[in-house]
């Protein structure tokens, strides 16, 4: 009976870590960024060094980048002295135009969550763009140009719902402004 029940244990537990999406530690990663960008200040360093890791052990991944220079830029939100402030500010910027730089066209042609990587490096530096002050950084104008790029995007239409809507809210949250 014993030997059932651990036998039946370790078939669930074997079973639960194949079923467990090859995406979910990024999936995890971006819930952390997303608590740390909806103003939890605890979870900056989290996500920084989730995506660390994710950017260490795929190195040629430029969506880790984006979202990597993104959540040091969420440090520079938070900082008190303004050499700090850009110091973060400037960090994040070089690790998402990096990223921007290494998008190649197969990006468009991968996927994470349903999301064309291309889409989603391109979306994730729009976002930080237009959030940065526009007087300082000058880069604005780049993040409305990527948002537009990205809703023109042919495979933008067949990307999930939760992804249009972010990319069209804050897109209209940016013109708005």
């Amino acid at each position: 009976m014993k030997r059932t029940v651990l036998l039946l244990s370790v078939l669930l537990a074997v079973g639960a870590a194949a079923a467990q999406s090859p995406d979910a530690p990024f999936t995890d990663a971006t819930n952390t960024f997303r608590q740390a960008r909806d103003g939890q200040e605890s979870r900056i360093e989290p996500a920084i060094a989730a995506f660390e890791a994710l950017a260490r052990a795929e190195p040629a991944q430029p969506l880790y980048a984006a979202y990597l220079g993104s959540a040091i830029t969420l440090k520079a939100r938070e900082a008190w002295m303004p050499w700090s402030k850009m110091k973060y500010s400037e960090q994040g910027l070089d690790h998402i135009d990096r990223a921007l730089g290494t998008l190649k066209p197969e990006h468009d042609k991968q996927s994470m969550r349903g999301v064309p990587v291309g889409l989603e490096t391109r979306f994730v530096a729009a976002s930080t763009f237009v959030k940065l002050p526009d007087g300082i950084f000058h880069r604005r104008a780049a993040g409305l140009k990527l948002l537009d790029q990205v809703q023109r995007h042919p495979a933008f239409a067949a990307a999930p719902e939760s992804f249009r809507s972010a990319v069209t809210k804050t897109a209209a949250e940016a013109t708005a402004k």
